[in-house]
């Protein structure tokens, strides 16, 4: 009987270390390439027969996409951009500044989608709007991060039937939004000392020279408590000085505090379908 038992250990320890010669040699090597050649790697989208009128009360919702991975040899940690074009060409295209890592969920905010087709569109003031819904041609550009120069790819396009706006969307820098600081230094109220303004680049928002006290809870939000309510995830969550933090949504979600005194930029950006607040001192 120990014999067998003795056998028994061998094999399998003979086997356990097949397993694992396998899995050590088994090192994946990034496909790369020159140039940004079209692959087939973007699905229909659900709503392309519909006509979409994008307003500023369904902003906040999203377009979805999805796609599957191009070839890189292995499961890489791709990032995927959308483009939008009014001609099939691209010859005249915007894109969104958001990352996506997710095949299965590639949405872009109606917002963004908003200012892309009014940019395309050559929007320049609100006396170009309602801007009747027009057929947008839409691709994907995908890329590993690590190495974005020889793993480009763009996708086959897709189109949408009809999509307009009727608000004025195109990215200002300085414009004023509806997105503040609100916390226990200001009654959690929404003054005008508190608002974001609009950043160099889109998608990206900044509150210049505030003082917050360590410990003072707080959170990033709009000024009725709606769509925008950003903060913890699951408690009250102390968010460190000159390091970005990713925000929560939700059902209410937790206050925040800060580790130490400030006194400086607070940023707060998107990116990849999350918020992150970044609390940036002068020396930082």
């Amino acid at each position: 009987m120990k014999k067998y038992i003795l056998s028994c250990a061998v094999i399998a320890a003979a086997m356990g270390m097949t397993g694992c010669s396998e899995t050590w040699d088994d090192n994946p090597v990034l496909v790369t390439h020159e140039g940004s050649p079209v692959v087939n790697f973007l699905n229909n989208p659900v709503m392309q027969d519909q006509e979409i009128m994008l307003t500023q009360s369904n902003a906040t919702g999203t377009f979805h996409l999805t796609c599957s991975q191009p070839d890189y040899g292995y499961a890489a940690v791709a990032t995927y951009r959308v483009q939008c074009s009014l001609t099939e060409d691209f010859a005249n295209y915007y894109e969104i500044k958001q990352d996506f890592y997710d095949c299965a969920n590639i949405n872009p905010l109606n917002k963004d989608m908003a200012r892309a087709v009014e940019t395309i569109s050559g929007v320049m003031d609100e006396s170009d709007l309602p801007l009747a819904p027009r057929k947008v041609y839409v691709r994907l550009r995908a890329f590993v991060a690590q190495s974005p120069d020889n793993t480009e790819y763009l996708s086959n396009v897709v189109s949408f039937k009809g999509i307009g706006a009727d608000y004025f969307n195109i990215w200002l820098v300085g414009e004023k939004v509806d997105i503040y600081l609100r916390g226990a230094m200001n009654d959690w109220g929404s003054p005008a000392e508190w608002q974001f303004e609009q950043d160099k680049d889109d998608n990206t928002w900044i509150l210049k020279n505030v003082s917050v006290k360590a410990g003072v809870e707080f959170k990033v939000a709009d000024s009725a408590w709606g769509p925008l309510n950003l903060g913890a995830d699951g408690a009250v969550k102390t968010v460190s000085v000159g390091e970005k933090t990713v925000l929560f949504g939700g059902n209410d979600p937790k206050n925040l505090k800060l580790d130490k005194d400030f006194k400086g930029d607070v940023k707060l950006s998107l990116a990849g379908g999350n918020y992150y607040v970044l609390f940036e001192t002068p020396e930082e």
